[in-house]
């Protein structure tokens, strides 16, 4: 691997543990630009990395103290379907429409991320009961994501589980991580036998990226998220525009 791949894999974790989200939309191009896979292969090996440093994350910031436990299993169940439907899907569909598809949602999670500021505050959310018949359905929605793009949705999730009703964007990044895991687990699963993946750079980027998000989590308890979001949107209008430029390039 190159040297500057191995610079930039610490980002995946770093972003997973601050924002409960990013990592595959960093994993994704590391891996295709980086490493050279298919862009299927990559999707798939996204899944397992991002799995991996969910897990770490998990670990790390004891996120099972904070669940509301009723939301969660209605978003798991949906995210279970909606993650298993999209990996056929993403099976399915040209590696082109796919590049496109990858490149839209990372340009669209910048602007999210810009519009809001950085600001925790516009995160907030009077704790509600569970709506658990639309809480399935975005589950289902945001698990397509998963399996068709190989990233874990997590800038979508967070956001749905405040409206849903998470109490505040800390608590929704901890049941985003725990979806994240869940979800990426089951389109993985999906993927496995049916494209080819590198193993040996996958285990070199999920260590670093593991590092990362131990570097991540403590940087989000002594920095506020305004600057480091305002970064991140910048980053990913960068890497949408590359994948993009590609995808369109090469039909």
């Amino acid at each position: 691997m190159s040297l500057w791949v191995i610079a930039l894999a610490p980002l995946i974790g770093m972003f997973l543990a601050m924002f409960g989200a990013g990592g595959g939309m960093l994993t994704v191009p590391l891996l295709v630009y980086g490493v050279g896979m298919p862009l299927k292969s990559a999707i798939a090996a996204s899944l397992w990395i991002v799995v991996v440093v969910s897990l770490t994350a998990l670990l790390r910031q004891q996120v099972w103290k904070q669940v509301q436990p009723k939301l969660l299993a209605y978003f798991m169940v949906g995210g279970v379907l909606g993650s298993w439907l999209g990996a056929h899907l993403g099976l399915a569909i040209p590696d082109t429409v796919q590049g496109v598809m990858f490149a839209v949602l990372v340009w669209f999670v910048a602007w999210w991320m810009y519009r809001q500021g950085g600001s925790e505050a516009s995160l907030r959310n009077q704790s509600q009961p569970c709506r658990c018949a639309l809480t399935l359905a975005v589950g289902v929605v945001l698990g397509v994501v998963t399996g068709v793009l190989g990233v874990g949705g997590g800038f979508l999730m967070v956001p749905a589980l405040i409206w849903l009703g998470v109490s505040d964007f800390k608590v929704a990044v901890s049941h985003s991580l725990i979806l994240i895991v869940i979800n990426a687990m089951v389109a993985g699963m999906t993927y496995l036998g049916r494209v080819e993946l590198a193993w040996q750079p996958m285990l070199w980027i999920t260590g670093l990226a593991a590092i990362g998000c131990l570097a991540g989590s403590m940087i989000l308890n002594r920095f506020t998220t305004a600057r480091l979001q305002t970064m991140f949107s910048l980053l990913l209008l960068l890497v949408g525009g590359i994948m993009l430029y590609d995808a369109i390039g090469t039909y």
